[in-house]
């Protein structure tokens, strides 16, 4: 992976081999050219995977930056610099191995008052922006609050609601789709989920798969609890789309999806702090089958 400077820290995530016309996402394609014209401040992308996200984010950072007449091009120096991770107005903070500290947010903060180097606008992405930190978050409210022309700010998470609502507030939210691409993955996914949700319902029929060398990585279950998120976010709404979510419903009052939110929480912190992907699995089974038994153990 291509580090841009001591600003940008390493995605440990494999980028796409060439910038392209993201897939299957037509609809917040459209929605990016119109608002290129008037970048919003801070846009915030949601839904699909990690790496759609990422992909999203460097196409917006392509089309604010691009020279071409019809920009993004996807083929000058700028789009592929941006796609290596390369481009000196492109600073992007990774939170997918660990927590995005202060330091990184002021060090950027410091520089903002100066025009970009080469393109039209500074972009300042933060991948799974979930995992800034209270005291960077609260640096990063900062920075917004006194806007400087020639720099904007992208949040890519998974939902919003796991963001501080002053940064939600703040920002253009635009929700990615699945895309057909990665099909594969999400029927991995999908098939983690309902071994969960049957476990929730039995105590069985999960440690059998994640005791297997190998079986769950540390990105996996990432997406894993990412996917039980969403579903609890449907059952929040009073929605039963799939298995889990309808469980969910029929299984839990109004305190019990709230507490649940908590371990799916904690789960991403845990694994942020590098505990073996599968014991935070495990560890998830095992607290939402106490919640959906009706145990108090997490009182």
């Amino acid at each position: 992976m291509a580090q841009k400077d001591q600003m940008t820290e390493v995605i440990p995530e494999q980028l796409p081999a060439s910038l392209a016309r993201p897939e299957g996402q037509g609809r917040v394609v459209s929605l990016l050219h119109r608002l290129g014209h008037h970048p919003p401040q801070v846009l915030l992308l949601e839904g699909a995977t990690p790496r759609d996200r990422l992909v999203m984010g460097l196409y917006w950072a392509a089309l604010l930056n691009c020279p071409g007449s019809d920009p993004p091009c996807l083929g000058c120096s700028v789009c592929r610099q941006i796609q290596g991770l390369a481009f000196r107005d492109l600073h992007v903070f990774s939170g997918m191995e660990e927590a995005i500290k202060i330091d990184g947010v002021r060090h950027i903060r410091a520089g903002m008052g100066q025009r970009p180097d080469h393109g039209r606008m500074r972009v300042i992405l933060f991948h799974q922006a979930q995992e800034l930190t209270p005291s960077a978050a609260n640096s990063l409210l900062k920075a917004m609050e006194e806007p400087l022309p020639g720099n904007v700010f992208v949040l890519l998470a998974p939902l919003r609601s796991w963001l501080l609502p002053t940064l939600v507030s703040r920002s253009q939210v635009l929700t990615l789709s699945r895309s057909s691409d990665r099909r594969s993955d999400h029927e991995q996914v999908g098939e983690w989920q309902k071994r969960l949700t049957g476990f929730w319902r039995t105590g069985r029929g999960l440690f059998e798969h994640t005791a297997k060398k190998g079986e769950v990585s540390r990105t996996l279950v990432q997406e894993i609890v990412t996917a039980c998120q969403q579903a609890l976010g449907e059952a929040m709404q009073g929605e039963e789309d799939g298995e889990m979510s309808q469980l969910m419903v029929q299984s839990l009052d109004v305190q019990g999806l709230t507490t649940l939110d908590r371990v799916l929480h904690k789960a991403h912190q845990a694994l942020n702090l590098q505990t073996t992907p599968a014991l935070v699995l495990d560890w998830v089974g095992v607290q939402g089958w106490s919640l959906v038994g009706g145990s108090n153990a997490f009182q």
